[in-house]
């Protein structure tokens, strides 16, 4: 994504980025799909009301400022917020490099003796710096059953609609396995496709739950919880995150489960079988059939099974975190050039600092620790707030510049080099 917080020195900051041009979720903006948080906390607003970069300046910059507040919504639509996140990053485009994506991260001696990071793109690029950013977004969480088939018929939400596309001239029945916000939203994408058959909702809760968005809960968002969050215990942190998680996870907005139960009733007054539900349900066994896929689908309370033939399986299944838990991973796979000097806690997970940086060891004679920082990978650390929250953006990114620019030594040497986004 674009720099969420420029460096008050210019010129000593740079972004590489995967993608072609700027985007955001741009494999889920969904007809009628909308963003889940005050628009007003953006990039900008919460650190500095008067920036350009402002929702509302956007929409004034546009000529749509009244048209906006006429609508009266509560949240825009997510093709809108993209638009607007696009428009801020317009205006950094000289500070990145897109169409590059990290590869390798290492350790390297400068020209004084002193460490350098290195960063080493898939096009042969290298850039040196003394402090490098991630702000990757963390790894699918891909279920164990589906790893070894995921393709062009089985894929992650984060892949759908170039993935479905493929697909619009075909009549297929396609499986959605998951009760998060993205699986019901693809659930009702599908079913506006008229070449797809039926759709099949596999999940092992009693169905899809609504979500908690009280403002007491949704403090998780706020500042204040991470200064709370972050000192606790592994352990108690791994409780509070499972207590709170309703708030974010296997859990959905109001508007879209009514559009769902809507929809099923009008399938069942008229007989038809378009959509299926599976609750309680895990898929065990997934092997090719002809031309599509045949699933064994097991019942988690009763331990019963049976089949299920589908052309395309979407896995609305959510992400990998940091940690020792089942299905965790470590650390993000970029940091494995560096994992060596990786300070480790109990669980074997990185020691995230308040301000999202890591310390690297250090070795004897070492001027200077070297600091890496997680932009948007600290959920396990920092909480909920962390978890691509929009409403967390600005602050974050002002902790990591105001963290760079205190640890900085020379007025020459890189702050800050992006990571490059999913």
């Amino acid at each position: 994504g674009p720099p969420l917080a420029a460096p008050r020195r210019p010129g000593l900051a740079r972004f590489i980025e995967r993608a072609p041009a700027f985007q955001w979720q741009q494999e889920q903006l969904l007809p009628g799909a909308d963003i889940q948080n005050n628009p007003f906390r953006d990039l900008a607003m919460q650190r500095n009301p008067d920036s350009p970069h402002t929702f509302v300046k956007y929409l004034a910059a546009r000529g749509g400022l009244t048209e906006y507040l006429h609508l009266n919504t509560k949240f825009p639509l997510r093709r809108e917020y993209s638009a607007y996140l696009a428009w801020v990053a317009e205006a950094f485009r000289d500070r990145v490099d897109y169409g590059r994506s990290a590869a390798h991260l290492s350790l390297v001696e400068g020209e004084d003796g002193s460490e350098l990071f290195r960063v080493e793109t898939d096009d042969g690029g290298r850039y040196l710096a003394r402090s490098i950013s991630l702000g990757t977004g963390r790894s699918p969480r891909i279920p164990y059953v589906f790893q070894k088939g995921l393709g062009e018929s089985v894929f992650h939400s984060t892949r759908y609609l170039s993935s479905i596309e493929r697909y619009k001239d075909k009549a297929i029945r396609v499986a959605v396995v998951g009760a998060s916000q993205s699986a019901i939203e693809i659930i009702l994408d599908l079913l506006g496709r008229p070449n797809v058959r039926q759709v099949t909702s596999v999940h092992r809760g009693i169905g899809f739950r609504l979500k908690d968005t009280s403002p007491y809960s949704r403090q998780v968002f706020l500042p204040e919880f991470v200064d709370y969050f972050h000192p606790l215990p592994s352990a108690r942190k791994r409780q509070l995150r499972d207590e709170l998680r309703s708030i974010n996870y296997a859990a959905c907005d109001q508007d879209v489960i009514d559009r769902l139960v809507g929809a099923q009733r009008e399938f069942d007054l008229s007989g038809s079988d378009r959509l299926v539900m599976r609750p309680f349900r895990e898929a065990v066994v997934s092997r090719p059939h002809g031309e599509g896929l045949r699933m064994v689908l097991r019942d988690i309370n009763h331990l019963t099974e049976e089949t299920l033939d589908a052309d395309v399986v979407v896995l609305a299944t959510g992400f990998r975190d940091f940690g020792g838990e089942p299905g965790d991973e470590p650390y993000h796979p970029l940091l494995e050039g560096i994992a060596h000097r990786l300070p480790l806690d109990e669980d074997g997970s990185p020691v995230v600092a308040r301000d999202y940086s890591i310390e690297l060891k250090t070795e004897a004679g070492t001027p200077r620790p070297l600091k890496v920082y997680l932009n948007g990978l600290c959920e396990a650390s920092h909480g909920m707030g962390d978890a691509g929250a929009l409403a967390m953006l600005s602050v974050r990114a002002t902790d990591i510049v105001d963290s760079l620019l205190r640890h900085e030594t020379r007025e020459s040497e890189p702050l800050l080099a992006a990571g490059t986004t999913p």
